[in-house]
């Protein structure tokens, strides 16, 4: 899932806010024994030795898999297609390993293979779809979820997973039917709860995502990302509290969750308690060196305080990660302006102005062109 990062303003009025995505379910499911036990129970005696054989690599690199040995499985996977090139679920299973393993190129290709085997094989339909949502081909992804729920109606899994690739688009709307289809089918999908919430707090059902993040977290009580969410959520609705103490949880569970520090130190900052954001944008900033947002905040929180070199200093390390943190340049350009440093301010707000109107913010260009004019003339 993307984080959500809110981005206080105090000179520039404005907040740089994505909302969250849901969180995508890449579950893949290693064929199970009872495909193996099915081909066996035909009788050993009249299997012919080569499929035997195929059927002894395919165990074996079942095993490795799940002990995680993801490279010895393809080996195993691999001599068994050796012996038995028509063997669907091995192609199935490589394909699983592979896209575990970042070759998403060679997983859809192994899917692709075991589906010209067998056409009705809605596994392999659902997890191409993954490495397809994965992949960037979204609506390649829906078309394979499509063929897997015409295969199995009742997999609230497949469900999910075009839910996902629905929000992906932009359709939320499909997205949170598909989630309710999910859950009509297994009531007992953490997963789904959560996915659910992220979009209806995307439709700006507050109350609706705070449900689901409760019901989430019965489920699944040491899910930190449903913390945090709620805590996203808490916040818009007001109740700063509650949202700093789902972060809290969050971090509990994931101390290194770096999202969660941030947005815990924005929430501080609106609050006014100025030194614990500056505490919690400084331990974001230990997790991650390259965080803009985070350098941008702590620069905030200190021009609030009245360090305004401490200011220059975090806007400029912003502006070096980010250069189009338009944001940070006007900030800096206040900052400049209020220790005497006219030339560096005007630039500092033109380039501002100039962002902002690239950004099609009108609104914001004009602020930072006034701020000028009220320095200059010093009104």
């Amino acid at each position: 899932m993307k984080a959500l990062r809110i981005v206080a303003l105090i000179f520039i009025l404005a907040n740089v806010v994505n909302y969250p995505q849901a969180r995508a379910n890449t579950k893949v499911i290693v064929s199970n024994q009872l495909v193996t036990s099915q081909l066996v129970a035909a009788g050993d005696n009249t299997l012919p030795t080569i499929t035997k054989n195929a059927l002894f690599y395919y165990q074996q690199g079942n095993q490795r898999y799940h002990k995680g040995d993801k490279l010895g499985a393809i080996e195993d996977y691999n001599q068994a297609l050796k012996l038995k090139p028509d063997f669907a679920e091995v192609y199935y299973n490589r394909g699983i390993a592979r896209a575990e393993l970042g070759d998403k190129k060679g997983a859809i290709e192994d899917f692709n293979q075991a589906l010209r085997i067998n056409s009705e094989y809605g596994a392999a339909y659902n997890n191409r779809g993954n490495v397809r949502r994965e992949s960037g081909d979204v609506k390649g992804a829906i078309a394979d979820y499509n063929q897997a729920l015409r295969l199995n109606p009742n997999d609230a899994e497949t469900y999910n997973n075009r839910g996902i690739a629905y929000y992906n688009l932009g359709d939320i709307k499909a997205a949170v039917t598909d989630y309710d289809q999910a859950l009509k089918l297994n009531p007992k999908l953490a997963e789904v709860y959560l996915n659910r919430g992220n979009a209806r707090a995307n439709l700006e059902d507050m109350k609706g995502a705070i449900e689901d993040y409760d019901q989430a977290l019965k489920l699944n009580p040491r899910d930190y990302q449903a913390y945090y969410n709620r805590g996203l959520t808490r916040r818009e609705l007001g109740d700063m509290l509650g949202a700093i103490a789902d972060y809290t949880q969050a971090l509990q569970i994931s101390p290194n969750f770096v999202d969660a520090y941030n947005n815990r130190g924005t929430t501080h900052l609106r609050m006014g308690d100025k030194k614990a954001a500056i505490a919690d944008f400084t331990r974001a900033l230990q997790q991650n060196p390259n965080f803009a947002e985070a350098y941008y905040n702590r620069g905030t929180a200190r021009a609030d305080m009245g360090n305004k070199k401490g200011a220059i200093q975090d806007f400029s390390k912003a502006l070096q990660i980010n250069p189009n943190l338009a944001q940070a340049y006007g900030n800096r350009g206040v900052a400049h302006f209020q220790l005497g440093d006219q030339d560096n301010a005007i630039a500092d707000l033109q380039k501002a102005a100039q962002i902002f109107r690239q950004q099609g913010l009108p609104e914001m260009s004009q602020r930072a062109l006034e701020i000028i004019n009220k320095y200059r003339s010093g009104k």
